[in-house]
């Protein structure tokens, strides 16, 4: 599969290359056809342009030249950019100072009308501040007051532009401070309102003393949170250690200690009065009875005040009990007012912090316009002092690097001005050039003899058929026919199938080389395609064998009987064939008719049928040529089908006759498998149809 694509690709390629040579061909025949008109085209243009030149130099204003350079250095600003040099360029081209220089000059009409064409204002060649004024005029005088006075008045203009342009700009900056500084009080204002509504001056500071004292308040309230725990412990245990005496010991604590030492004393004189005395003793009762009064009356008073579950242990440490309570109570109690004193400035400390939360958001608001405020006002302030040094720099941001010493004069001819009038010359030839070979390559026709030479690798020139009011005898045309048709039986050689076709339009222009297969009795059969339409009218009565009608070169039969006068030409020239000895089906020289359903392109079964017929009669005919009824058309898929089929295509090619492009068609089926024989008709060159140097 890829070597068949190789192959297809190749072939392509092959012709290609066939074409592009065809082409070149025919453009290089037509180049020489008309070589002398073109060279005369081109010398024409020359002397029209150098004739236009001189007459338009005559009446022209551009005859002498002179210039200045200027130097554009203005100070660099942020605020007011300098102008562009392609700016200043504009600045220089403006209406009004061509206006202004007709006033001081005086020019007359003639001067008025071409003064935009006499002045040129242009950027320096690699020069980025430097620009060139160059005026032409008639005169050498004329010209040097022209530059000067355009420069002084175009320098003017331009101070006029940037000074006012400065100035605008130096006068918005102006309206511009102005109000920045007003709103630079109503923030002053609004400052104080925040100081007077909320009482504080900083409000930063503040807030960082704020901050400061709360840290402190924090760490003191730790600190006495801890203090407190432990005063509530110690106060807890003294409390309990006191609440675990009832009160009213407490309060009889002193009665109750005095009625237990009384009991106690008592009580040791009672127990001594037992181990020295009877009972009846006086001293015994006595002491008995001291005792048990006592004892009545410490029950008596424990009763009346309410003293219960009483044991004298209680009062063992009870000054210390009630005075570790009391200590630790008022110990806590102190703590607890710290607390309360500092919870309390705590608080305030608290609503101070909202207020400044409130007030240092605005306040920092206020204070970042300020700085804003502060900031624009100090840049416009430099900006105007920028500006204002400008001003005063712009009647030197122009200088005049030199005045206008001398000027040149124009030559009528100038090396350009030369060497645009030969590429004109160039230009218009080359046009006049392509315009003819376009029309000869697409409504040309074949020019004969000399176009033959330059398609010798195309196809093989055999003969040529003369016009029919050329001056030559019966003799010549004799030796011109029997030659051309030598030279073609010898090309031939193997060719077994030959394709003819008439490029001319004419049905005749084969007639006398069929007779010459006819006198040569050559075994050979003509095979003509005819439409399905036409096989009644031409071969009603022929012999039918296969595909085709038949008929034998010494039979002609009644298929010719009855025909009407547009017939009669083609019945003349088939009887013409006959050699009068014909004997049957293989023999001498035959003709048949193979009827197709279009004269343009062959259906793939008729196709089919054809190639079959022509294997048919190769064993019986030396050669088969096929033709077709009608004069060629290149548009036919016919032609190419056929030059397949064929080894061998012949043309007949008529001088102003055959469009070239129908011409052109036919030699891009040139190929080293098929060959391509051509026969020219309509030639008048007496001398070289006689010679045949034209010949290969």
């Amino acid at each position: 599969m890829d070597s068949l694509d190789n192959e297809l690709n190749v072939q392509a390629e092959t012709r290609q290359m066939q074409e592009l040579q065809l082409y070149q061909k025919l453009v290089l025949f037509t180049l020489q056809k008309f070589k002398w008109s073109i060279l005369a085209v081109f010398l024409l243009t020359l002397f029209s342009a150098a004739v236009f030149r001189y007459i338009t130099f005559s009446y022209s204003f551009r005859k002498f030249e002179g210039g200045v350079t200027l130097f554009y250095t203005p100070r660099a600003s942020e605020e007011v950019k300098p102008l562009s040099i392609n700016h200043i360029l504009g600045v220089f081209s403006r209406q009004q100072i061509f206006h202004q220089l007709i006033e001081a000059m005086h020019l007359n009409p003639k001067q008025r009308a071409v003064l935009k064409q006499s002045i040129e204002v242009k950027l320096l060649r690699d020069q980025n501040d430097m620009f060139v004024i160059t005026g032409v005029g008639e005169s050498d005088e004329y010209v040097k007051q022209l530059v000067n006075t355009f420069v002084s008045l175009g320098i003017r203009n331009y101070e006029e532009y940037r000074t006012s342009e400065l100035r605008n700009f130096l006068d918005s900056r102006e309206r511009r401070l102005r109000e920045v500084q007003e709103y630079q009080k109503q923030l002053i204002e609004r400052l104080h309102g925040l100081h007077k509504k909320y009482g504080i001056i900083h409000p930063v500071e503040e807030m960082e003393n704020v901050k400061k004292i709360q840290g402190d308040q924090n760490a003191t309230q730790a600190e006495l949170n801890v203090k407190l725990a432990d005063a509530r412990h110690r106060f807890s245990i003294a409390e309990k250690n006191y609440k675990a005496i009832p009160a009213n010991v407490i309060k009889h604590r002193g009665t109750l200690r005095e009625f237990i030492a009384d009991l106690r004393k008592f009580s040791r004189e009672y127990e001594k009065a037992k181990l020295m005395f009877a009972e009846r003793n006086p001293r015994f009762v006595e002491a008995k009875s001291a005792y048990e009064a006592l004892k009545n009356d410490f029950e008596n008073f424990k009763t009346k005040n309410k003293i219960t579950e009483f044991d004298e242990n209680m009062l063992l440490g009870i000054e210390g009990v009630i005075n570790r309570y009391q200590e630790t109570e008022v110990i806590l109690r102190q703590l607890e007012i710290s607390m309360k004193s500092l919870q309390a400035e705590i608080a305030l400390n608290k609503e101070k912090e909202k207020k400044l939360q409130h007030m240092i958001p605005e306040h920092e608001s206020v204070e970042q316009l300020m700085k804003t405020t502060n900031k624009t006002i100090n840049l416009l302030l430099e900006e105007m002092t920028r500006v204002r040094s400008n001003i005063a720099h712009v009647p030197n941001d122009i200088i005049i690097n030199e005045s206008v010493i001398s000027t040149k004069e124009f030559p009528v001819f100038p090396i350009k001005m030369l060497a645009v009038i030969v590429i004109a010359g160039i230009f218009v030839c080359g046009l006049y050039a392509t315009v003819i070979v376009a029309y000869d390559l697409i409504y040309g026709k074949f020019d004969g003899i000399e176009e033959t030479s330059f398609h010798k690798d195309f196809f093989d020139t055999v003969g040529v058929i003369p016009h029919e009011n050329a001056v030559f005898t019966t003799e010549q045309r004799q030796i011109i026919n029997n030659e051309m048709f030598y030279r073609f039986i010898l090309r031939l050689k193997d060719t077994r199938t030959l394709f003819s076709c008439s490029l001319d339009g004419s049905f005749l222009s084969s007639v006398i080389f069929d007779e010459q297969f006819t006198k040569a009795k050559r075994n050979t059969i003509l095979i003509r395609l005819i439409s399905e339409n036409d096989v009644e009218r031409i071969c009603g009565n022929m012999q039918k064998i296969g595909y085709f009608y038949y008929s034998d070169s010494g039979k002609t039969g009644v298929n010719y009987a009855n025909t009407d006068e547009s017939n009669r030409h083609a019945i003349e020239y088939f009887r013409g064939f006959s050699s009068g000895d014909g004997k049957g089906y293989g023999y001498g020289y035959g003709f048949a008719f193979f009827p197709v359903r279009n004269l343009s392109v062959l259906e793939p079964d008729e196709i089919t049928a054809l190639y079959s017929v022509v294997n048919e009669l190769k064993k019986h005919y030396q050669l088969i040529r096929i033709s077709r009824e009608k004069p060629f058309n290149a548009s036919c898929i016919l032609v190419r089908q056929l030059h397949d089929i064929c080894d061998a295509t012949l043309l007949y090619i008529g001088k102003q006759k055959t469009p070239r492009s129908v011409l052109r068609k036919i030699l891009k089926l040139h190929d080293d498998e098929h060959k391509i024989y051509a026969i020219l008709t309509g030639v008048t060159d007496i001398n070289k149809v006689i010679s045949g140097d034209y010949i290969r």
